[in-house]
């Protein structure tokens, strides 16, 4: 029995692992379809939207039934919930990466506008932190999720710094007026997949710790990290 429930679970993960690589491929997908103007790559990323659902279905409804047949232990229970939790955020991830290549597509019926480097440079970042994230799960390494929750104001710095540029932009030219508007959602979008990577981040260190970090306090170069333990964060 025991044996059977282990399995249950090891194969549970490699799903989520799975998951996690379609994921990881889309939001690459999504971000070179934008800087390389290529609708042929926007077009993939929305077509392979409707896998990434079918296949977080799948988790969910494995995960639950591991649930509803198991007696997991505390260990095995909170890597069971982590599963489900990550899988969730990975299906988002997935439909911002399609919300990003959708745009795309209407920016390719605007003339070019000029992007400065501060979304390309967001981008690189994001991507670094779901890959990060992913391989913190894989190998369940809190060091390395921690290093994901201290890019996070990076890339927050990133959106806000975008948001300026475009704007300015707008202002000088009212004909960009329709691009920039897309290209803020677009910079939104990636700025949401990071706020998912950290989520993903933060539930490898419950998984290790057996503590939430959700509401951190501010996390400063070389100072040790701490978990908030009651009422809201002040950061």
């Amino acid at each position: 029995m025991e044996r059977h429930f282990h399995e249950e679970l090891r194969q549970l993960k490699n799903k989520l692992l799975e998951m996690s690589f379609k994921v990881e491929g889309v939001v690459a997908k999504s971000c070179e379809a934008l800087f390389a103007r290529d609708e042929k790559l926007a077009l993939e990323v929305i077509q392979e939207e409707a896998s990434i659902n079918y296949l977080e279905i799948e988790i969910d409804e494995k995960g639950h039934s591991f649930f509803a047949l198991s007696q997991p232990m505390a260990l095995d229970l909170r890597l069971a919930m982590m599963i489900l939790k990550i899988n969730t955020d990975l299906e988002r991830m997935a439909d911002h990466a399609v919300n990003i290549a959708e745009k795309t597509l209407f920016l390719l019926k605007e003339p070019p506008v000029p992007l400065g480097d501060h979304l390309e440079k967001m981008a690189e970042m994001v991507q670094k932190m779901l890959r990060e994230a992913l391989d913190s799960f894989l190998r369940e390494d809190t060091e390395l999720a921690l290093s994901v929750l201290k890019k996070d104001d990076e890339v927050d710095d990133g959106n806000s710094n975008f948001y300026y540029f475009i704007s300015e932009l707008m202002e000088r030219e009212p004909a960009a007026v329709n691009a920039g508007i897309n290209l803020l959602m677009i910079s939104h979008n990636l700025e949401r997949i990071a706020d998912l990577a950290n989520n993903v981040a933060e539930d490898v260190i419950y998984l290790k710790q057996g503590r939430e970090v959700k509401h951190r306090i501010h996390l400063r170069e070389n100072t040790r990290f701490e978990a908030s333990t009651s009422g809201p964060s002040d950061a």
